[in-house]
Formats: structure tokens, C-alpha cells, sequence
């Protein structure tokens, strides 16, 4: 081996210890989260899983690239089980036949999920990546609202860097993509 070969090889292992250090903070940041709510209190988990493909499992780049497929957009719901060190988590799933991951298909999303939610929260706590279709001025126009219109407080939206923080929503993803596979 060359001094070129290790300089590389350094390299490498300063970007792998480097994400493996963001995805630890990043899901510390969901466990801080967690430990934060109350019986007023709910975290919503959001997230788009970026396309699911009707008929195969693996997609080629054709397929990817030509917009062919639906989206999914789903949230998780946290919150404390009173007299209890349980959390109850409930799931939501919304589908759209549009690829586009837009601020008004996740203010539908998010809508749906806080109309039905039985007892409501008085406040909550988002969490999501940093996408454009989360982090954007018309969804927050759109959320300002939420106090007159559902009787709840956005106490924090915590944006997650895209990519680097895996949590449960991303299973639930992984869950919900095999079950379409196989009854397609």
C-alpha cells in the first residue's frame, strides 16, 4: 500500500465515524423528544417514503425516474398512556397517486391525523427530516392556524437532517412497502 491508498482509506473513515456520530445525536434528539411529553402532550413522527412502485420490489431507473408509482406520506403519533410509563403509538398512513411530496398534500396529512385523533393534544411536538415539503413558509402559515382551527399548540417542529437519523417511521415504511409488495 501506497500513502495515497491510506490517505484515502483515512478518508473513508473519517466520513463513516462522521455519520455515525450524526446518527447517534439525531436519535438522541427523538429520545430527548419522547421524554418530553406529558399527558398534554403528543410527538408526531412524519416522514414520505419517496415511492412505491406497484409491481416489482426493485425498481430500475426507468421506473424511478419516470414519476411512475404513489406516494406515501405517514405519521406516528406518541403519547403517554396516563398512570402508566407505557407510550401509545398510533399510525397514519395517506396515500396519493401524485409523486409530488407537497406542503398541501402534508397539511391534508397532518389534517386528517389531528382530526382524528381521540383524546386531542393540547400541544405537540413534530419531528421530520429537513425536506422541502416540510420545511417551507406555506405549511407554516398553514400551522399557525392549528390553535384556532384544532385547539392545539405547535410547541416545536424538530427538522432531522435527511438521510442521517433513522427512526421508527422508517420501519413502519419498510413494513408497509413488503405488504404492498405482496398483495400486488
Amino acid at each position: 500500500m501506497n500513502h495515497n491508498d491510506l490517505q484515502d482509506m483515512k478518508e473513508h473513515l473519517l466520513y463513516y465515524l462522521a455519520h455515525q456520530t450524526r446518527k447517534i445525536y439525531l436519535n438522541a434528539q427523538f429520545n430527548a423528544n419522547l421524554l418530553a411529553l406529558d399527558e398534554k402532550t403528543a410527538l408526531i413522527l412524519v416522514d414520505y417514503k419517496m415511492k412505491i412502485l406497484p409491481k416489482t420490489s426493485r425498481e430500475t431507473k426507468s421506473d424511478w425516474f419516470g414519476k411512475k408509482g404513489w406516494s406515501l406520506h405517514s405519521v406516528l403519533v406518541y403519547t403517554t398512556i396516563p398512570n402508566s410509563t407505557k407510550l401509545q403509538v398510533q399510525a397514519f398512513d395517506h396515500w396519493s397517486p401524485d409523486t409530488r411530496q407537497d406542503s398541501w398534500f402534508t397539511a391534508s396529512s397532518l389534517h386528517a391525523v389531528l382530526e382524528n385523533l381521540d383524546p386531542r393534544p393540547e400541544s405537540v411536538i413534530i419531528m421530520s427530516d429537513n425536506g422541502g415539503h416540510y420545511h417551507n413558509a406555506d405549511l407554516m402559515m398553514i400551522m399557525a392556524f392549528w390553535p384556532k382551527w384544532y385547539n392545539v399548540k405547535v410547541n416545536k417542529w424538530v427538522f432531522l437532517e435527511a438521510g442521517e437519523a433513522k427512526t421508527a417511521i422508517d420501519s413502519h415504511h419498510a413494513q408497509v412497502s413488503f405488504i404492498t409488495f405482496i398483495f400486488l
